[in-house]
């Protein structure tokens, strides 16, 4: 029957031994568990921060390639403007020299025949008494001249359908030119807009689809314009001859026009290049902030991943306990087996290992409440940090509105420096000069105070000698109050001093006081009050080098502010 208990005993102790080995393990599987959650959190996380800087990366580039294709299609639409300004002007004046050419061929021909008519009518006046042969010859020259006379007329009259064809292909080109003057009028007005448009591209992006549809109907007005001015153009072709009178000041207006457009095309381009430099240094200025987001962000990363680090060193820790646990269990199973041989001490044996046994499921049910209880700490430590990176988001989101509003009154307070930097050179030098002189003063009154101080130190006897200048100290002139912390100052008290002085003066007096050696006039509080009055001028010194330092330091950074 004993052996029959005992083995039944060793059964339950091997059962809870199993039992409790089980727990174990199946709280180890749960913290593993657990950490695997938490690296998988991370990963996620780390995920999500690499695909919002891609989805960051691609807004950028596509906004900055969107940029350049506005531009080279500006800079074709200017390209193509001047080539057909420049053909439309060689033609013009190709034009003008022909009609110029047609012009004076006509006025040659009419007065070499003007010049015919007259010798003619002067030979028939003068011969009017030669034969009727001469007479019908010089009809037959008369008539022979009448028909090249009609030639002649015929060839001026195709001459003068020349001209006004010439004057027509010319008003159209003057008309063409002035299509031209509008659509670059157009253009600069979309100059104008894609201005607006590209300042607004930086700080709203998402309304590039709007602004092209716009750009879009623009387009289409002005082709509607067009086809209007085409039609404008038939009707005008029908007052070509009131036209031809103002040919002339419209060759000149051609001009000065072509002169202003050269003009506004060299200023289009330096105000392109003025917002290319704009539009980079702003895209450089948004590169470093996303650069200082993007550190940040990697530096919360590195901490969140060394704070898992270290958790995860803990629980190996307390697995490396959990072996140390298992082998002690061992060892008492080891111990068990060993007990099988004897009885009487078995019996002693195992009581004291039922209570070992009970003390450590009792500390292990403390270190499981304990462990669970951290646990649970832990992830509401967890979660209040969740909530705390979402509010220092919050918070660095309005700490970026508050820079930017900070920057632009940085600008402004800049401004406002650089206009009063004149006035405060011009004052600082004068003032400048006072302080100087007012520091050579207080320090050559410190230094004469400081060697009638080591005289009275040296010699006590001769101590009378500072009511004297307690006295031109109250009297001078220059005396102010002491201003801001003097405690640095007074904490050379006339005690420290008085403590230094007692041995020797008691060395000197050969077991006398103190008080027979120094004179009836001066008592320690009046010694005291000559220190202290010795610290505030100190101070007053210090505030003077302060004055100086702080009357510097403004004009350095106004001169390093007007440098940059």
């Amino acid at each position: 029957m004993a052996l029959n208990t005992e083995q039944e005993e060793k059964r339950l102790l091997r059962e809870q031994i199993h039992a409790l080995e089980a727990s174990k393990q199946a709280e180890i599987t749960k913290l593993q568990e657990e950490i695997t959650k938490l690296t998988d959190k991370l990963k996620k996380k780390q995920e999500s921060f690499q695909r919002l800087q891609g989805e960051k990366e691609a807004l950028y580039n596509d906004s900055r390639t969107k940029i350049d294709e506005i531009n080279q299609r500006k800079e074709e639409e200017l390209k193509a403007t001047n080539i057909r300004i420049q053909k439309l002007q060689s033609d013009v004046l190709a034009a003008n020299q022909v009609t110029g050419e047609l012009r004076e061929h006509l006025q040659s021909k009419e007065k070499e025949h003007e010049l015919a008519l007259h010798t003619l009518r002067d030979q028939v006046a003068n011969q009017s008494a030669v034969s009727q042969e001469q007479v019908d010859s010089i009809l037959q020259e008369n008539d022979a001249l009448r028909t090249n006379l009609a030639a002649l007329e015929q060839e001026n009259s195709a001459l003068r359908t020349n001209l006004s064809a010439l004057e027509q292909i010319q008003t159209v080109k003057t008309q063409e030119m002035n299509l031209l003057r509008e659509q670059q009028e157009a253009l600069t007005l979309d100059l104008q807009q894609r201005r607006s448009e590209q300042e607004s591209l930086l700080n709203q992006r998402d309304d590039l689809d709007s602004q092209l549809q716009e750009s879009s109907f623009a387009n289409r007005k002005l082709l509607e314009q067009l086809t209007e001015e085409g039609q404008e153009k038939d009707k005008l072709l029908k007052d070509l001859d009131e036209s031809k009178k103002t040919a002339e000041k419209r060759k000149a207006m051609l001009d000065e026009m072509a002169v202003q457009l050269m003009q506004e095309k060299s200023d289009h381009k330096e105000a392109l290049s003025d917002l290319k430099l704009q539009h980079e240094k702003e895209v450089l200025g948004v590169r470093a902030r996303y650069e200082k987001e993007l550190r940040g962000l990697h530096e919360d990363k590195n901490r969140s991943e060394e704070e898992i680090r270290q958790q995860l060193r803990d629980e190996k820790a307390r697995s490396k306990a959990l072996e140390g646990l298992q082998q002690r269990v061992e060892e008492l199973q080891a111990q068990v087996l060993s007990m099988e041989g004897t009885k009487g001490w078995f019996e002693r044996r195992l009581k004291e290992a039922e209570e070992n046994i009970e003390k450590k499921t009792l500390e292990h049910q403390e270190e499981v409440e304990r462990l669970q209880k951290e646990h649970t700490l832990q992830l509401e430590e967890k979660q209040t940090e969740m909530e705390g990176l979402k509010q220092q988001l919050q918070e660095v989101e309005k700490q970026k509105e508050e820079h930017n509003a900070a920057m632009e009154k940085l600008k402004q307070e800049i401004k406002d420096t650089v206009d009063g930097q004149r006035i405060l050179e011009k004052k600082g030098s004068a003032a400048l000069k006072d302080l100087k002189r007012q520091l050579q003063l207080e320090r050559k009154r410190a230094d004469k105070l400081q060697e009638r101080l080591q005289e009275i130190l040296t010699n006590s006897k001769t101590r009378t000698g500072l009511e004297e200048l307690v006295l031109s100290e109250i009297n001078s002139p220059s005396r102010s109050q002491p201003t801001g912390d003097s405690s640095s100052v007074s904490s050379f008290s006339y005690r420290d001093m008085m403590k230094e002085s007692q041995p020797t003066n008691q060395n000197k007096s050969g077991g006398g006081s103190p008080q027979s050696q120094r004179p009836a006039e001066l008592s320690d509080d009046e010694v005291g009050e000559l220190f202290q009055r010795l610290a505030e001028v100190q101070q007053e010194k210090w505030m003077l080098e302060e004055k100086v330092s702080s009357h510097f330091l403004p004009v350095f950074i106004s001169t390093s502010l007007l440098a940059l």
